[in-house]
């Protein structure tokens, strides 16, 4: 028997196989995390600033739902191989492929502002994106649980989870505030300093008007710093997985840890046989992936409504701040009330359901519409969904053991990129009301409700990590 200092606890333990902590976990988290932000912040680059590109590029609603849509495909395409080549190779090596696909997707739209090129860069660089972000979005349930002792555990997911979230608060501030609005004269289209002034009729500043943009060069340069940042973060993030980030520590951090898991072609046919995962993995996926698509076009949404891509870009920050602080929440109380994750979902969704009405009548105008109104209805969208994502992943592994973390993450993560393909598709279809994405939002919290309902929890890595420790304890 061994006998491990557990951090924190201020005595020693006597545990059945050799167990560890490192202080080093701070680390992998953060640069773990900073790697979720930078591939959000990536992923949406043009959402928030959708008015100006359409200016500047002469690009359509269409075209910005393109290239989410174009991330979400290789994401799918990818992420099971990738999760399977985590659990085989280690952490560091598929960290050093995806971060560096980041990088050069960032660094790519740097060098030009032609509109064609800038299409298919952009282009480019959102497939870049989908591959790269596929262990950063699949990975959190695999690093919490090679790096972090069972007390810890939840709290890590959720701590990696919402970095997405802190990047796509990030680009929601940072897009509007560096690149101008488009503003509008009256002149034709005409030549100055070179640059050809377009002429554009689809922004809500100049609906139903042959106007130019006065301001196109000037989002131009904005539109260009803006990538440079970008590409700052993604060279940053492959030096700091370059410089250290290990597949795993010396020795585990639990019990279920060491245990060996399935091998991953044992383990894809218990997942499909797996009746209890597929039901909570339909019941968390379909409304996280519905969120993530939805606010990635929240000023589309909200332009016919008169809401401005710079009030859209406050409303997406403060709920997505608002659903970082509800996930670390969640978590860290998961952590403290280990078997009570479905009780907690069911709260969530249910509040998430709750919220979607409200933000309903007042989009549609069935109850006076006020700003302040549909602030607080999103925000609340996002503390109740996003909330719920590290519990998420944290119950798809439970039921899912001893299958791979990363091939039950990859899995969570691929359903949930399918709904968001499916949902960027109906933005496709010519002339469609915006309406549609507001009730299908709402939808989808029901459908998590019921499914919860139904679902049979279980905890099969909890019991492994307590009752060695319960025996171990015991004076007797």
């Amino acid at each position: 028997m061994h006998v491990d200092r557990v951090e924190g606890a201020g005595e020693q333990r006597p545990l059945l196989n050799r167990t560890a902590i490192y202080p080093v976990r701070w680390y992998i988290i953060a640069t773990f995390s900073y790697g979720g932000l930078t591939q959000a912040v990536l992923y949406n680059t043009w959402g928030p600033v959708t008015e100006s590109s359409k200016a500047v590029f002469g690009w359509t609603d269409g075209t910005i739902a393109m290239f989410p849509n174009a991330a979400n495909i290789a994401f799918i395409i990818t992420v099971i191989p990738v999760s399977i080549l985590a659990d085989i190779k280690g952490l560091r090596l598929v960290m050093l492929m995806c971060t560096s696909i980041l990088m050069v997707s960032t660094v790519i739209r740097c060098f030009t502002m032609n509109p064609t090129a800038m299409t298919w860069l952009s282009f480019v660089c959102a497939v870049g994106s989908g591959l790269g972000g596929t262990i950063l979005l699949a990975g959190p349930p695999k690093v919490s649980s090679v790096w972090f002792p069972p007390h810890q555990r939840a709290s890590a997911t959720a701590f990696i989870s919402v970095s997405t979230y802190v990047g796509v608060a990030v680009s929601f501030i940072l897009g509007p505030q560096i690149v101008a609005s488009p503003q509008c004269g009256n002149s034709t289209e005409h030549t100055t300093s070179n640059v050809t002034y377009l002429r554009y009729t689809s922004s809500m500043e100049c609906s139903n008007t042959s106007r130019t943009f006065i301001n196109r060069v000037k989002m131009a340069e904005d539109i260009k710093n803006l990538m440079f940042i970008y590409g700052g973060l993604g060279v940053l993030l492959f030096l700091l997985v370059l410089v250290y980030f290990p597949s795993h520590p010396p020795h585990p951090p639990s019990h279920s840890a060491a245990t060996a898991r399935t091998q991953w072609v044992s383990g894809l046919r218990a997942l499909v046989r797996n009746g209890p995962f597929w039901v909570v993995l339909v019941a968390c996926a379909v409304p996280v992936g519905i969120l993530g698509a939805w606010l990635s076009v929240l000023a589309v949404n909200l332009s016919p409504r008169g809401i401005s891509q710079t009030t859209a870009g406050y409303v997406g920050f403060y709920q997505t701040v608002a659903g970082c602080l509800s996930g670390l929440t969640v978590g860290r109380f998961s952590d403290v009330f280990k078997k009570r994750m479905k009780t907690i979902l069911i709260i969530c969704f249910t509040g998430a359901a709750v919220a979607s009405i409200w933000f309903i009548l007042l989009a549609e105008k069935y109850i006076t519409f006020n700003l302040p109104s549909m602030y607080v209805s999103s925000v609340l969208i996002g503390v109740f969904i996003n909330g719920a994502v590290p519990l998420c992943f944290e119950i798809t592994c439970e039921t899912s053991y001893p299958v791979a973390e990363g091939v039950s993450g990859g899995a969570f993560t691929l359903l949930t990129n399918l709904v968001g393909v499916g949902f960027f598709c109906i933005l496709l279809i010519k002339n469609i009301s915006y309406s549609w994405m507001n009730w299908v939002l709402f939808g989808s919290s029901v459908l998590a409700v019921i499914l919860l309902f139904f679902f049979p929890e279980r905890y099969c890595r909890i019991d492994i990590d307590i009752e060695p420790l319960e025996d171990a304890v015991s004076p007797f």
